[in-house]
């Protein structure tokens, strides 16, 4: 995800509950289950971002409620 993106977890998170269902489907094929799994490292990634972003917002608040 590029910096300037806005991410939406909520959305992420559902996409990525989608990709985890799709790749438990005896039925998938592999170029797609291929496809997919990567998609669902790069939602990883992205959330990962968010919540280190977060943490971040989240400690500055409680260091300036610390002054």
């Amino acid at each position: 995800m590029k910096k300037d993106q806005k991410i939406d977890f909520k959305s992420l998170n559902d996409e990525l509950d989608q990709i985890l269902e799709d790749l438990e489907k005896p039925e998938i094929d592999v170029d797609k289950m291929i496809a997919k799994y990567a998609r669902g490292v790069e939602i990883v990634k992205d959330l990962g971002m968010y919540l280190k972003e977060s943490e971040n917002k989240i400690r500055k608040v409680k260091d300036n409620l610390k002054k």
